[in-house]
């Protein structure tokens, strides 16, 4: 667990593929000395459709700006003492407010927040005032906020189990705050409380006053935190989870343990993972319980990749049947000086999406931290210092919505090449059917339902926005983006995906190479395997799983653009459609920002399709965040192109412009965010005939 208090170490940092990065180096910690608060009246800045969005701000401010989820610009103009932006729809939105001066560190801004808009749902509580507090043991917590969103349990720590009776006190208001805001609400889908130990478990006396004061109210038990740390699994199964779950179970053989909460599921973790259960872990835990660092990352093949070899592992040992819970995972909107909000967004809902196809629902995964506590080094915080959301709130709030009196039901079939692109969930419960659909990373992206029981579909966003959907003859074509877009099925009414047939993939045909601009050698070290073959090997490397250096994706070495990447093959070939996998944005790896998709035709390069994905980046200070740049990047990484078929032999991509590893712009590597070199990276380019 991370906390202002148990820091990371630079080398955890670097063992989870995390750049140690300075304060100095990113964020900008003064603030205005004619900072302009934005007052709403409305705790955490949430409004309901139907409401008008209001607030006080006078002082300094002269004008405002409003802009969306993407970076659009909504509404703008003079600021007075009370602003009325028009906007109404449900969403995210950010405001800023600008001064006349301009000033060193802060241009001309002199406040601003974020703010949300939620449909007026009574299946979740009713928004209270200002002064209720979110949380007492922790100043991350807000379990006011968990209960509105419904996302999901607090993971709440007791910090020294020799003190029982000043945790106990620490912790009865909260869990007092969950049974009013969380607990009650959807029995359908099982809500239950969660304590862990996060310093251990030696003072059993102390654990035993513990568990048995909150045994009526919390279900769930986890000790030591990520004790890959400091033992071997085989010590911690047999010196600390054998007698922690004897211990637990003596109070009441009804109450669950997890274990044993490694800080990942990745090749480094699983032979302690294995340790731990050759010594008969598995006896001592009622669900298995893990951290997601770098098993997620945005990347649905990522995702899969770890829990289908945890699950492997695990049913070595006859322990694959176990419940499995996620208890720590959150990921950047503020990335240390660069605001990036889409990005924390994106992750979620992969994260969300992928886990509930494993057995992992919303109620079994902990998103952290809440709220933002002053421990800078690790900022996934979705609630700001000055109660405005991130977007992994209400994007959590809309997922509650939509998957309200229902369970999981099945995982969409999109067919070996369809389940690269899309990710689809079915879920069922009393009266009501709703399926979830998401891309990979495309913007872009289309799934062809097979609709019975007549039209049309209901239709929500990812943010809560309702529309109708035609179906013609039995078919449907629902746009899916980067985030989940919802199906409400009407009684009688069913879909199922038509999975695309395009042919072979003529990349993975004998005979065929490719080629590219610049130097062949990686661009930041000689050893690593840079063979450009790697974009047309059939398989998606990401070096976050394997963490060694042979897996990275393939990465150009050019020093100036445009920049050319081939694929060729023996003999020309009809070919109608052009899938172009560049890499999640983050850290060294990045993704496609302008480019032309070309053919050859009698020796000359003719062009089929040009990308400009916008950047939507700028430099703007924002002070509930102290970053200097927002970046409003979709993080569009998985490129579909389909065209009226052509006869060729080679085809190519010539690049005009790229990211700059995970940052969508220079401006955001000078803001110290996740970045690297600008330099084209690729996973994979698929070729198919239709």
């Amino acid at each position: 667990m991370r906390t202002n208090t148990t820091p990371f170490s630079a080398s955890l940092l670097l063992s989870l593929g995390l750049t140690v990065v300075a304060h100095a180096g990113g964020w900008s910690w003064p603030l205005p000395p004619d900072l302009v608060t934005s007052e709403s009246g409305k705790r955490n800045h949430v409004f309901y459709v139907g409401e008008p969005v209001s607030f006080k701000v006078g002082g300094a401010a002269i004008r405002f700006e409003v802009r969306d989820y993407y970076g659009h610009r909504l509404d703008s103009g003079p600021a007075g003492a009370v602003l009325t932006p028009k906007v109404s729809a449900p969403g995210w939105y950010k405001l800023y407010l600008y001064g006349a001066a301009n000033r060193t560190n802060w241009a001309d801004v002199v406040g601003g927040t974020t703010f949300v808009i939620f449909r007026n749902n009574t299946n979740f509580p009713a928004l209270p005032d200002q002064k209720t507090p979110g949380g007492f043991a922790s100043p991350a917590a807000d379990e006011v906020m968990r209960g509105l969103t419904g996302m999901g349990p607090q993971r709440h720590s007791v910090r020294d189990a020799s003190k029982p009776e000043e945790e106990i006190k620490k912790l009865e208001p909260d869990i007092a705050l969950d049974k009013q805001f969380y607990l009650p609400f959807d029995p359908f889908r099982k809500r239950v409380l969660l304590i862990a130990f996060p310093n251990g478990t030696k003072d059993l006396a102390g654990v035993r006053k513990i568990v048995e004061h909150f045994q009526n109210d919390v279900k769930y038990w986890e000790p030591r935190n990520e004790p890959n740390g400091g033992s071997s699994g085989a010590d911690f199964a047999v010196k600390e989870m054998k007698p922690f779950h004897d211990l637990v179970k003596s109070v009441n053989p009804k109450l669950k343990v997890l274990g044993p909460g490694t800080v990942s599921i990745g090749p480094q973790l699983l032979p302690w993972i294995e340790d731990f259960l050759q010594a008969g872990g598995a006896q001592s835990i009622d669900a298995f319980s893990f951290h997601a660092y770098n098993t997620v990352n945005g990347d649905v093949w990522l995702a899969r990749k770890a829990l289908d070899a945890l699950n492997v592992l695990l049913a070595r040992y006859g322990a694959d049947k176990l419940e499995k819970w996620q208890t720590e995972q959150g990921f950047f909107a503020a990335m240390y000086g660069s605001y990036q909000p889409t990005h924390q967004g994106r992750w979620t809902m992969v994260q969300m999406m992928v886990y509930e196809q494993y057995g992992l629902p919303k109620e079994h995964n902990h998103l952290w931290y809440d709220k933002s506590h002053g421990f800078w080094d690790f900022p996934t915080w979705w609630e700001n210092d000055d109660g405005g959301l991130n977007p992994a709130a209400p994007l959590m709030r809309v997922w509650s919505e939509e998957l309200y009196g229902t369970q999981f039901k099945k995982a969409f079939d999109f067919g070996p090449v369809g389940n690269r692109l899309y990710v689809g969930n079915l879920f069922a419960g009393p009266g009501r059917a709703v399926a979830a659909f998401m891309s990979a990373g495309s913007t872009d992206g289309e799934a062809a339902l097979k609709v019975s029981g007549g039209g049309p579909l209901h239709v929500v966003s990812a943010f809560g926005v309702e529309r109708e959907l035609a179906v013609a003859a039995g078919r449907a074509f629902l746009p899916v983006p980067e985030l989940p877009v919802y199906v409400e099925l009407t009684p009688g009414q069913t879909i199922e995906v038509v999975p695309p047939d395009w042919g072979p993939n003529l990349a993975r045909r004998p005979g065929v190479t490719a080629a590219s601009s610049g130097l062949p050698d990686d661009p930041q070290d000689k050893k690593r395997n840079n063979d450009i073959g790697k974009i047309i090997n059939g398989d998606l490397e990401n070096w976050y799983y394997t963490q060694k250096k042979d897996d990275h994706p393939w990465r150009s070495n050019v020093t100036h653009y445009p920049a050319w990447v081939e694929v060729r093959w023996p003999a020309p070939a009809q070919v109608g459609r052009v899938i172009v996998f560049a890499a999640p944005p983050w850290q060294s790896q990045g993704t496609l920002l302008d480019y032309e998709l070309q053919y050859n035709r009698g020796g000359a390069w003719v062009t089929l399709a040009r990308v400009q994905e916008p950047a939507q980046t700028f430099k703007v200070f924002t002070p509930s965040t102290r970053t200097t740049v927002d970046s409003f990047h979709s993080e569009r990484w998985v490129f579909q192109h389909h065209f009226r078929p052509v006869t060729t032999d080679k085809i190519r991509l010539l690049v005009h412009d790229v990211t700059w590893g995970g940052g969508a712009t220079k401006d955001v590597a000078d803001a110290g965010g996740q970045t690297g070199l600008h330099q084209i990276t690729l996973r994979e380019i698929e070729i198919y005939e239709r």
